[in-house]
């Protein structure tokens, strides 16, 4: 059996004090390429756009920007044994020393935690040869561990020296950096406070404008856009413009082809933020960094009414109430009459003697 080695995943990744942090994940696939009409994919702000309920309705959207209150950078190790027994001991000892590096260093590493990826057996062809034939058998070769390492740190420009850490601890594979926002609930208050107050501002204008509404029904809605998710790939160049060749044609000779050969373009990704243009109002709007955008969406249907008429329609319904009231009154008497019954007292004059009780010795 082949002595077998643990391979090395290289991935090379600029950084500045600014570093807009993605990871291998997103360089590597699911990414938008650049072209003369891109524009950055919008967010989702309809409630329900097959519902009839909101065809007449007023809308609010905001948007705030916030940085994210922790990081969680995850690394990827694999490691290859002739058992499962020298595979995990071997991964066992590269985790404990990126650790303990981490530790050592005091690069802003909060918290460190290992999770188990997967265990799997790994095989490798084995060749029998025979007088008139060859035979390729795969057979059982080793096991395979695969482990993530969580690293969860306090300033975003802090990964570059935990970059360098997980180099020197011979860990090359950066996956991905996750952003964490702790408060994310009075955020979704605040938010909602703002739609709130620019739905009813709205409100006011169309009244200014002599439309008086109502509000029905109203609905929200909520999301957030993390860095990771806004980043997209484009590739700058400018290409030679091929020269036109003009092909002879003659009889019992073959037809000369041209090919051309065009150098291979690098790629590069940015962080492409959510537009402001969605929304009414944007808190924070001035991103010096990638950030995480939670967005709120306010939307409230309502109905039209003339409030001149309204107090007519009031008055009159309030002035039939009042006959038909007379009315039941004067029903109310021709039949105590017809039943030769008193006439009720009313309400007011109604009184009751109170009994008393007198005790005698």
């Amino acid at each position: 059996m082949k002595k077998l080695f643990a391979p090395i995943l290289f991935a090379t990744i600029s950084f500045n004090s600014q570093a807009q942090i993605a990871g291998n994940a997103v360089a590597s696939g699911n990414i938008n390429y650049n072209n003369p009409g891109y524009n950055s994919n919008p967010v989702d702000l309809s409630i329900n756009s097959y519902s009839s309920n909101y065809s007449s309705l007023l809308e609010a959207n905001v948007m705030i920007n916030v940085k994210a209150t922790s990081f969680t950078a995850i690394f990827s190790l694999t490691q290859i044994g002739e058992t499962v027994e020298s595979a995990e001991s071997a991964m066992k000892a590269r985790v404990e020393l990126f650790k303990a590096m981490l530790k050592q260093s005091n690069h802003g590493a909060q918290y460190v935690f290992a999770d188990p990826v997967s265990m799997v057996p790994t095989y490798e062809m084995e060749l029998t040869e025979k007088k008139l034939s060859k035979t390729y058998n795969e057979i059982p070769s080793g096991f395979e561990i695969k482990k993530n390492v969580h690293i969860t740190f306090g300033e975003q420009d802090q990964i570059n020296d935990i970059v360098s850490v997980a180099a020197k601890a011979e860990v090359y594979d950066l996956v991905k950096v996750d952003y964490n926002v702790d408060n994310k609930d009075a955020i979704l208050q605040q938010l909602r406070g703002e739609a709130l107050a620019i739905l009813i501002e709205k409100k006011k204008v169309l009244e200014q404008a002599g439309i008086y509404t109502r509000f029905t029904n109203v609905g929200e809605k909520h999301g957030s856009a993390f860095p990771m998710e806004r980043y997209a790939q484009y590739v700058a160049y400018k290409t030679g413009t091929a020269p036109y060749q003009l092909a002879s044609y003659q009889k019992n000779k073959p037809t000369p082809t041209v090919q051309y050969n065009y150098a291979d373009k690098q790629k590069t990704i940015y962080y492409e933020k959510v537009s402001d243009k969605q929304f009414d109002k944007v808190m924070n709007p001035v991103v010096y960094e990638p950030m995480v955008q939670v967005y709120f969406s306010l939307k409230g249907q309502y109905v039209i009414y003339d409030p001149v008429k309204e107090k007519e329609d009031k008055a009159y319904n309030d002035k039939i109430k009042e006959f038909q009231l007379k009315e039941m009154e004067l029903n109310i008497d021709l039949k105590r009459k017809q039943l030769n019954l008193p006439p009720a007292k009313p309400e007011s004059v109604r009184t009751t003697t109170p009994k008393v009780k007198v005790q005698i010795d």
